[in-house]
């Protein structure tokens, strides 16, 4: 009876440290860092889905740009880890080989890493989180089939450009071409002339009214993110040109290009970026509880075309 006594003291006493320790674990105020590649609306909306559910959950949120440069992005990613952060939301500027390192030496020392909007070449990533870079170009690549079915209808050749940022992401920026590409290379007459790569607003303006210059009678820009398609825009605006143009990418800005009387802008697909940087930190605390989280998940793109005014509309009053 007195053994059984210490027995049944003992297995309290155990369940009250097991409890005092998961009540600690619970209350502990995670530290979590988003880092991304570069200061666009893409990116800063992310960042806001990210604050969102930070703020939510009590969650300190370290936030950094890494400015397009690989050796930043080991800096910063190096500096968190001697911080001992919880976890890690990360874009990659090299997801194949150069940022795999930093983030796999994290990884090592107990910091859960979540990718989001590109996949790491590796597996120790607790989740990916992001948009499948084909579709997203192929929601535009349809708007410019029937594009040239009907205003192109009865043109025997069909001139086509790309601005991509394939200098800077390679694998994303060819999967958008490629989606896009695909959906309008077999229409009789379709021919590519010109291709330029240009991440950036100003740069793309430039380079895409370079191909103008070579090409004026050009009947489609297309633009494979943001910088590309808003340089699109206003490189076919500066040359007064009817160009049509189709991009990736919603904005503000985006929406009033729709929604312009030129008629250059004629549809462009959107990510979800709030709900993927949103989707990323959830992830991480998920995890950080011990909670099961999927390792891949794909958010969906919206294509909002010019022939669809009300869609645009409605998309408009969220626009940020």
């Amino acid at each position: 009876m007195k053994l059984n006594r210490i027995v049944t003291g003992a297995l309290a006493a155990s369940l009250v440290c097991l409890g005092a320790s998961q009540a600690q674990a619970q209350a502990k105020k995670f530290t979590i860092a988003g880092i991304v590649f570069q200061e666009d609306q893409f990116m800063k909306t992310v960042l806001m889905g990210m604050k969102s559910v930070a703020d939510k959950n009590g969650v300190e949120l370290l936030t950094a740009n890494t400015s397009n440069q690989i050796s930043k992005e080991v800096e910063v990613v190096n500096t968190y880890t001697a911080r001992k952060v919880d976890a890690i939301c990360i874009t990659y500027l090299d997801p194949a080989a150069a940022s795999i390192p930093a983030v796999k030496a994290a990884n090592d020392k107990g910091i859960k890493i979540i990718s989001f909007n590109n996949t790491l070449a590796a597996d120790f990533p607790v989740t990916t989180i992001q948009s499948n870079n084909s579709s997203l170009g192929a929601g535009s690549g349809k708007a410019a089939a029937e594009y040239i079915k009907t205003v192109l209808k009865g043109k025997k050749t069909i001139k086509v450009a790309i601005i991509n940022y394939k200098a800077q992401l390679p694998p994303e920026s060819n999967a958008r071409q490629d989606g896009f590409w695909n959906e309008i290379k077999d229409i009789p007459g379709v021919t590519l002339v010109g291709e330029a790569s240009s991440p950036v607003v100003d740069q793309a303006v430039k380079k895409a009214g370079d191909i103008i210059t070579a090409n004026p009678d050009l009947d489609i820009f297309f633009g494979c993110n943001d910088g590309g398609t808003k340089g699109a825009v206003l490189a076919v605006k500066n040359s007064g040109k009817k160009i049509g143009v189709f991009g990736i990418d919603l904005d503000k800005q985006m929406v009033s290009f729709l929604q312009s009387k030129d008629n250059i802008l004629q549809a462009s697909t959107a990510q979800d970026p709030f709900k993927i940087g949103a989707m990323s930190v959830q992830f991480a605390i998920d995890t950080l509880k011990g909670q099961p989280v999927e390792k891949m998940v794909i958010v969906p793109g919206l294509t909002l075309s010019r022939t669809n005014p009300k869609a645009i509309a409605e998309f408009a009053k969220t626009a940020k």
